[in-house]
């Protein structure tokens, strides 16, 4: 019998989901990212990775920073629109967090905009923060940026039609076995299509525990892209910061 792909795979690697997510505000992200480097004021010659880094539009940004970026990702498409943007010092690999294993080490990894809790359960989240522990130099820093699961179930929309590029994606949303799962039909060029995202709801409580296990020590925790402190019912992000212990 042939095996199930995830979710992710088929998803990531699909046109359609560069259609319907590719109105993003990169201003948003870049303002993010600059406010994380006066933050933390990283060395000049700081090496980064950006783990599940898309079509790695973060990486080049943090690149025109002047840092050393590396960027991985699981969708072999995505890699290969960014690897267009590479040089001395950025690069782009295909891997998968669960099995990810490089020679270099870095003093800083980030998981942005909620691209962890894809897998089926907490032992598989553990696993993945244990490998980018080991990518991490001494007392390196870890930054996963995830959205705020608490108010997303209270505020979820159930249904809704979005429509890009002359395609209506009908999206349902609901909270199953502990994730919040997304279903998105369309139809395009006469055929019908329907993908999945399933995202563990993984509170401040789990990431704690799951931080204690994996060796990482829980430094700070903030609620916005403005650094604010992280409010359980008004925060519209969960970003945590740990340090490798």
């Amino acid at each position: 019998m042939k095996q199930k792909t995830e979710w992710f795979v088929d998803w990531f690697d699909s046109p359609y989901y560069h259609i319907l997510y590719g109105h993003r505000d990169h201003s948003e992200a870049e303002f993010f990212l600059r406010n994380l480097v006066d933050f933390y004021k990283p060395a000049p010659d700081a090496k980064i990775i950006d783990l599940a880094c898309g079509k790695g539009r973060h990486s080049i940004f943090l690149n025109s920073l002047g840092f050393d970026v590396t960027g991985v990702d699981l969708s072999a498409q995505s890699i290969l629109a960014a690897k267009q943007f590479e040089n001395k010092l950025l690069r782009f690999e295909v891997g998968d967090l669960r099995t990810l294993s490089l020679s270099d080490t870095y003093q800083y990894a980030l998981n942005l905009f909620t691209s962890f809790g894809y897998f089926e359960d907490l032992e598989t989240d553990v696993k993945v923060l244990q490998n980018i522990h080991a990518l991490l130099k001494p007392k390196g820093i870890f930054l996963i940026d995830f959205f705020n699961a608490h108010k997303v179930i209270n505020e979820l929309v159930r249904t809704e039609t979005i429509t890009r590029e002359g395609i209506n994606f009908h999206i349902t949303r609901e909270v199953v076995s502990g994730k919040i799962r997304k279903t998105i039909s369309f139809e395009d060029l006469g055929k019908k299509h329907q993908y999945l995202e399933s995202v563990q709801a993984l509170s401040m409580q789990d990431f704690e525990v799951l931080f204690a296990q994996s060796g990482f020590n829980l430094l700070n925790c903030f609620g916005n892209y403005q650094l604010d402190s992280f409010q359980v019912e008004q925060s519209d992000r969960l970003i945590l910061i740990g340090q490798k212990a």
